[in-house]
């Protein structure tokens, strides 16, 4: 290692392979999105820096990063809270003695931070230091509370749900008009590759063209992979990245274990799953998909695909008017706080009980 003075802190100047050893030739883990800030652990002969990025250590090229200056330090939190089961340890690195192991979960107090990003935390009348990969702030990334199945909707209304990725840029203007021309909420779920895929072609942020039609836009992951098979880390890092950054997400395929829910823990997501699966990735059937939806029970999340049939103005009108056929409502667009006056923009965190 080299002896210069290390920096706390470098950003990504370009999207950047983290890689498990300090040259092109090393593994790559994960891919850091351009400007990403992340805390710098050691320097290596090369110029290479050893940094955390979500869960991930590991080795970034000094060429694509940029030095964060330290003339003004950040705000010091008051607390963190464990994502893992977490050993304090009597100095910042691993290389010191542990004092205890901290349960995962548990909020401790912060006495100090050291250039490494390590917190100096006190825990059960101990004084020592923990790992910054694994705890999380305090404010607001805790993971809201909600039911699995039916997420923030609290309400009898129905809400209709769609995954994945739009076939193209039309189709998707043309649905979230419709939905918010006709007092419709939709909760989208896009992977991040389909988001940095439509931005690279057209030069358009889906997310946020729902948003501003009063639609819900929820986490999918990055690439979509069954995340039970990934460590706490590794799917931690599927659901950032490029993907949709808020409070709530849906696993792919629904997959959920130990692991799983430990991600979302920490990234401060609550899961959303789906009470209704309309199967229209298998049926590819329009008629089928609009009569599976149209059979939702009030409260109902109906899970659908944006590649497929049910995502369509026609299919929309279809499956509301059968709904209120049966008195069953489907959940309106966005309003506003008060929830008067014309359709608005939707927050980026969806509240904790969705203004169906």
């Amino acid at each position: 290692m080299v002896a210069t003075a290390l920096p706390s802190k470098v950003k990504t100047t370009a999207n950047l392979n983290l890689r498990t050893g300090p040259s092109t030739a090393y593994r790559i883990l994960v891919t850091i999105p351009q400007g990403t800030t992340v805390n710098v652990l050691a320097q290596a002969s090369t110029g290479w820096y050893k940094v955390s990025y979500a869960g991930y250590i590991g080795w970034v090229s000094n060429s694509y990063v940029s030095i964060v200056s330290s003339s003004t330090p950040s705000t010091l939190p008051a607390t963190v809270r464990t994502t893992a089961n977490l050993n304090l340890r009597t100095g910042p690195s691993t290389a010191y003695w542990i004092l205890a192991t901290i349960p995962q979960g548990t909020t401790v107090k912060v006495l100090a931070r050291a250039a490494n990003g390590w917190y100096k935390v006190s825990y059960a009348g101990l004084t020592g230091w923990v790992s910054n990969a694994y705890v999380t702030t305090s404010t607001g990334t805790s993971a809201p509370s909600a039911p699995q199945s039916t997420g923030p909707n609290r309400t009898s209304r129905v809400v209709l749900t769609f995954d994945d990725c739009p076939r193209t840029l039309s189709s998707f203007t043309s649905t979230i008009k419709y939905a918010a021309d006709h007092n419709m909420g939709l909760v989208l779920a896009p992977t991040g590759n389909c988001l940095s895929s439509f931005r690279s072609r057209y030069g358009v942020d889906l997310a946020s063209l729902a948003r501003a039609k009063g639609q819900w836009v929820i986490n999918h992951s990055v690439s979509h992979p069954d995340l039970r098979p990934l460590s706490c880390s590794a799917a931690a890092a599927e659901l950032g990245g490029s993907g949709v950054h808020t409070n709530f997400g849906r696993p792919p395929y629904g997959a959920i274990d130990a692991s799983v829910r430990c991600a979302y823990d920490r990234v401060g997501m609550a899961i959303w799953t789906w009470s209704r699966d309309t199967l229209d990735w298998s049926t590819k059937s329009k008629s089928i998909t609009v009569a599976r939806a149209s059979a939702a029970r009030p409260g109902d999340t109906v899970l659908m695909h944006m590649q497929w049939q049910g995502f369509a103005p026609d299919s929309l009108r279809q499956i509301k008017a059968n709904l209120a056929n049966r008195g069953v409502g489907v959940c309106r667009a966005y309003h506003g706080s008060d929830g008067a006056g014309a359709v608005a923009r939707t927050p980026v965190l969806l509240p904790s009980s969705l203004p169906c």
